[in-house]
């Protein structure tokens, strides 16, 4: 697997090379396939398991990518909504495909970290992004399947936070982002999340998350976070993205 590709052709020109052995590799993805929706049945009957619901009309996943480096595997999503409204705990289901269709990693499964399961907070009619930093592959990909359900829609829009990068921290092949979050609101802001996003161009080339446990309850008030990266983002512009899980029904 190679930083930022995304390889979904690869099964179709392994397929289609020799043609003597097509008919049988139609068999053998379709074999695959049946086993892979099985399989996504009793994912989504273990207990803390994700419930997408039913596919949001609102939001949709662009721009998604596949990201390795360091002996750690991401994925970036860039969440655009149509909505006049805001969402909360938005359902993103990640699927990671090998060779013959087969299934490396799942964040459905119960057990995994909510955080890595649901996008926390999508504003109306923005895009966002959102980043799995925790995917676990040991053989190469050759592609990843984004499906993305509907969230709590909220009575009003919460305001936003205000992400500022301050230095890109490198340490051999290792790279993190650094910098603050500034409370815009007069309540406090818990379990923030920082997505970071390095772009070469419209190129995902880097992506991480990070978490400040609290902001305090005043305007300007500020906290330092610290993004490991997935990727390299050597002559990168890094965009950011901090939202807090809205609170109660609001």
């Amino acid at each position: 697997m190679w930083p930022g590709a995304l390889k979904r052709a690869l099964l179709v020109v392994a397929c289609g090379a020799v043609a003597a052995t097509l008919a049988g590799c139609e068999s053998t993805e379709s074999e695959s396939a049946r086993i892979d929706r099985e399989a996504a049945v009793a994912r989504e009957h273990e207990p803390g398991a994700l419930k997408l619901g039913a596919t949001s009309r609102d939001v949709r996943a662009a721009r998604v990518t596949l990201l390795s480096g360091a002996g750690r595997g991401a994925v970036a999503i860039e969440l655009r909504s149509s909505s006049a409204h805001a969402q909360a705990e938005v359902p993103v289901l990640v699927d990671v495909k090998g060779t013959s269709g087969r299934l490396l990693y799942s964040n459905q499964p119960g057990g995994t970290d909510p955080k890595l399961q649901r996008a926390p907070l999508v504003q109306p009619r923005s895009s966002t992004w959102w980043v799995n930093d925790q995917v676990l592959l040991n053989q190469p990909s050759t592609g990843v399947t984004v499906r993305v359900g509907t969230g709590r829609t909220l009575a009003h829009v919460p305001r936003q936070l205000a992400a500022r990068m301050s230095s890109v921290e490198r340490q051999g092949a290792a790279s993190a982002v650094l910098g603050q979050v500034t409370n815009e609101s007069s309540s406090p802001q818990r379990d923030v999340a920082v997505y970071a996003v390095a772009l070469q161009g419209e190129k995902v080339v880097a992506a991480g998350r990070g978490q400040i446990a609290e902001l305090p309850g005043r305007r300007g008030a500020s906290a330092s976070f610290r993004v490991p990266l997935v990727g390299d983002p050597a002559k990168a512009k890094v965009e950011l993205t901090a939202v807090a899980p809205p609170r109660g029904g609001s």
